[in-house]
């Protein structure tokens, strides 16, 4: 087991390696990184913050990465044999994010999130369930796939199969298992149900506010936010299974940093087509 609890220890890491260019431009108090297991790689960027992080690496050729941000990192994340964790540039925390990967499934997550208090996120539930006549597996795991600019709400939970598109919105308390949320879109409830289309959120906070800011603030006359299918859009589960196929952390990590797409729309989800009733009730697409 290697314990790292301060940034002069970040190249002792045994068989392992913590990637940190200049430790005076990172912020990590009140944190630690625990490993059990080889060839797994922390990347840490410079300019990135975090306070009382607990980083726990269980296994073997695991990555987990944590991008700049001018923001602080709260993160409790557990990532397990042979899984990638990922965050974008500039995410915000506002409290504690518990991340659990499991069963070879990543968690993915774009830049310029917004996230409150006490969310969680998990590949696994991990416990399995069978069906009692055929005996067969229920509850395959599966990754979890953020976006660009997604804000999640006080308490949310994301659960194995959830992906989501940049610009959309998980509302307080929502559960998301296996979901598909299109960009720009409001989801809430348990389960998590799409609650409005067609909106966007930006970054401006209304806790003290005046009546006169309030005012001010009844329009957005932007589309800096509004997200649509380009050339440079991708889907998410073609970067996760890049990932999977990958069986090093080295490997995790070249593909990070050389195949990732750029430009706003890169993490577009589009609309579902809805279904409607043909003839003889059969359902159609639109």
């Amino acid at each position: 087991m290697i314990s790292i609890t301060d940034k002069a220890s970040f190249f002792n890491a045994g068989s392992n390696t913590i990637i940190c260019d200049n430790p005076d431009s990172v912020e990590f108090i009140d944190s630690s990184i625990n490993i059990n297991g080889e060839g797994n790689i922390v990347v840490i960027e410079d300019g990135a913050k975090m306070k009382g992080c607990v980083l726990k690496i269980n296994g073997d050729n695991s990555l987990l990465y944590l991008s700049k941000s001018k923001h602080w990192y709260y993160l409790d994340a557990t990532v397990n044999n042979n899984t990638a964790v990922y965050f974008g540039k500039n995410c915000y925390f506002n409290g504690r994010m518990t991340v659990v990967t499991s069963e070879r499934q990543n968690v993915f997550v774009g830049k310029d999130g917004l996230f409150s208090y006490g969310i969680c996120i998990r590949t696994a539930d991990p416990h399995l369930v069978y069906d009692c006549n055929t005996k067969q597996r229920l509850n395959h795991s599966a990754s979890v796939l953020i976006g660009d600019h997604v804000w999640l709400g006080q308490a949310v939970m994301l659960l194995k199969g959830t992906q989501i598109g940049s610009g959309s919105i998980i509302g307080a308390g929502a559960v998301c298992a296996g979901k598909k949320v299109h960009s720009n879109t409001s989801f809430a409830g348990n389960p998590a149900r799409l609650i409005r289309e067609n909106v966007f959120f930006t970054n401006k906070c209304v806790h003290s506010w005046t009546e006169d800011v309030s005012n001010e603030n009844e329009t957005a006359d932007t589309d800096e936010w509004v997200y649509s299918q380009d050339k440079n859009t991708v889907i998410l589960t073609d970067i996760d299974n890049a990932l999977k196929a990958c069986k090093t952390a080295n490997e995790k990590l070249n593909y990070i940093q050389n195949s990732l797409p750029k430009g706003k729309n890169r993490f577009y989800i589009a609309p579902q087509q809805k279904q409607k009733k043909g003839l003889f009730g059969k359902s159609k697409k639109d």
